[in-house]
């Protein structure tokens, strides 16, 4: 095939492809775009508990407690740093 007649071919190609895309975008989305509303379930109120703050030289630090396990939480700046404790 010629390339002048190559060009205008796949012009038409690609608008007809969209044209198509737009037309069937809501038969598609629409099957399987329901909402359900779902419920998180915690196990029990204080399930997160922060038992100690403080600062260092160069860093904030928090002891929490997070579903009966403690962790220490660093941060600096942007950084943050968890670690068991």
């Amino acid at each position: 095939m010629k390339k002048s007649r190559l060009y205008p071919l796949l012009a038409l190609v690609a608008i007809v492809a969209f044209g198509l895309g737009l037309t069937f975008d809501n038969l598609f989305v629409k099957s399987y775009a329901e909402e359900r509303k779902t419920e998180v379930l915690l196990p029990s109120e204080n399930a997160f508990e922060v038992m100690s703050t403080g600062t260092t030289s160069r860093a904030d630090y928090e002891i929490v407690t997070i579903y009966g396990r403690k962790y220490i939480i660093f941060s600096s700046g942007g950084d943050i740093e968890v670690l068991n404790y």
